[in-house]
């Protein structure tokens, strides 16, 4: 089977999940409508109206307002223009950093692999809730450097995950040719053993995608992640830390729980059927 029909059998078998496809379809509206919220939308999310304080939802306030009067519809979507870049930025610097440190010490073994997977042991040994804190509250809060701190403590995972592919791989015999024929180390590495790790890293994604965003609201809703002006659906939820908030303006914090809830779901549908999808057993020849 070719490269073209082998990826139409997977996207075959991807459209046969129905639960894919409808997490694929909500995830996208969602992300669209994060994206150009601020076409949509007439309110600016960070515009202060002190007349229209904590308002339910209303025919001009779809979402109501806040504390000091912005529109919790246009600040709900702008918070999940961070949200969903915290996720995709840290899942991307996790499988930079994990595949790059699995594939050398999955591909060259020995002393290179004891190093690396010692090492790999060490930063799973902390407490990741713990490690999260720490290195938030020493580094400092914001966008960037929430995604920074989550990418480096999800690698370890996505390092064995590819260790593991490789060492299955690199025995096989298109590999040897590879070596008699004279490729280098860095040839057969990205050329031939990476691209074979290519159903573990996608399946890794939306399960990482998924935890980043957990992750950030945690830290959010500590205050040692996303800070003012700019606004996560962790940080929006965070607000109903005040009693007087979560009993009487629901609609303040509820929403960006909700999106919350319903992006996940659908990221883990995603990855449900990306993993049939990819699963050679399930494909037919």
């Amino acid at each position: 089977m070719n490269s073209s029909s082998l990826t139409s059998a997977k996207w075959r078998k991807f459209k046969a999940n129905k639960l894919a496809m409808l997490g694929l379809g909500v995830f996208t509206l969602i992300t669209l409508a994060c994206l150009f919220s601020r076409l949509i939308f007439a309110f600016d999310p960070n515009a202060i109206d002190l007349d229209s304080v904590r308002l339910p939802p209303s025919s001009q306030h779809w979402l109501g307002t806040d504390q000091i009067g912005r529109d919790m519809l246009a600040r709900t979507m702008a918070a999940g223009q961070i949200s969903l870049l915290v996720g995709a930025c840290s899942v991307l610097l996790a499988l930079v950093i994990g595949t790059l440190l699995g594939g050398v010490a999955g591909y060259f073994g020995g002393w290179v692999d004891k190093l690396i997977m010692r090492f790999v042991d060490l930063v799973m040994t902390f407490p990741p809730i713990i490690v999260l804190m720490t290195l938030a509250a020493v580094i400092g809060s914001g966008t960037a450097k929430t995604i920074f701190i989550i990418g480096l403590l999800s690698w370890p995972l996505v390092c064995r995950l590819v260790r593991a592919r490789i060492l299955s791989v690199r025995e096989m015999e298109f590999v040897a040719a590879a070596k008699t024929l004279g490729a280098g180390h860095g040839y057969i590495l990205f050329k031939h053993l990476l691209p074979n790790t290519t159903d573990v890293l996608v399946v890794f994604s939306s399960l990482g995608f998924v935890s980043a965003i957990m992750a950030e609201a945690g830290l959010s809703f500590l205050g040692l992640g996303v800070q003012q002006p700019d606004a996560s659906w962790g940080s929006l939820i965070s607000i109903a830390r005040e009693s007087s908030v979560l009993k009487q303006y629901p609609w303040i914090w509820l929403p960006s729980g909700i999106f919350i809830i319903t992006t996940a779901l659908c990221v883990n549908f995603i990855g449900d059927g990306l993993r049939q999808a990819f699963d050679p057993k399930t494909i037919k020849e």
